[in-house]
């Protein structure tokens, strides 16, 4: 069973249900705030040292931080996001990219 998501296409339009679920958490917040910033496909690397970044206020953020946020993003934000269509996550490159949704965000 593979994990990927960077091969399914999500054409609907985001529901009501579907904004207040992904905008529910903080860190999901901040992790579109950063992708919207990119273009293409991105590592999570380096949007988990983005948020992080963010979270601990200094630029430096300890490598513990970093790796807790990866690891929530991977276990639970990105699946969260790619399920209602916002990101593709790729599971096995651990890349990610945004996805513009019809109707988008509030």
């Amino acid at each position: 069973m593979s994990h990927s998501t960077s091969d399914q296409t999500h054409d609907h339009r985001m529901t009501v249900s579907d904004q207040h679920r992904l905008l529910a958490a903080e860190r999901r917040r901040t992790a579109l705030d950063v992708l919207s910033n990119r273009t293409g496909p991105v590592g999570l690397e380096a949007v988990a040292t983005a948020i992080a970044t963010r979270e601990a206020d200094r630029a430096n953020p300890p490598r513990e931080h970093v790796d807790r946020v990866a690891l929530t993003l991977h276990h639970v934000h990105l699946p969260t996001m790619s399920e209602v269509g916002i990101v593709r996550y790729d599971w096995a490159s651990r890349r990610i990219e945004a996805v513009d949704v019809p109707g988008g965000l509030p």
